[in-house]
């Protein structure tokens, strides 16, 4: 009797040393690792493909355009955030948005056009070299 009664206690000791370890860690991880950036905020994402897609980063008081494919983060263009409030005064979505800026800027059309064949190009060649 008293050995079940020790094998109990030491298993139930062992239960809540497993339970305090988990808690305490959870703790630590979300002060760790569960901090929000101070400086950087993603605004929108607009996919392009299964593994390509806009997005619209806040940095301070400028906006950036980025292009991210799987292998690479491509530079596309920088707003203000002036341009960025006037433009959502104006109830448009983000595609809207992206498409306006786009035709209005110099070659940006062709900068998105062009990552995004070469994408589709490097995934043909892919499959190729798979057969």
């Amino acid at each position: 009797m008293e050995l079940g009664f020790r094998v109990v206690l030491a298993l139930g000791a062992i239960c809540l040393l497993i339970y305090i370890t988990y808690y305490v860690l959870r703790i630590v991880n979300k002060k760790m690792f569960g901090r929000k950036g101070e400086f950087l905020k993603v605004i929108d994402l607009l996919p392009l493909s299964q593994d390509s897609m806009l997005v619209l980063v806040e940095i301070g008081d400028k906006v950036i355009l980025l292009g991210k494919t799987q292998k690479s983060i491509t530079f596309l263009k920088e707003f203000s955030k002036d341009q960025l409030l006037n433009f959502e005064e104006q109830h448009q979505s983000f595609k809207k948005i992206i498409d306006n800026q786009m035709n209005s800027s110099f070659d940006l059309k062709n900068k998105v056009l062009n990552l995004y064949n070469l994408i589709k190009d490097s995934e043909g060649k892919e499959d190729d070299e798979k057969k």
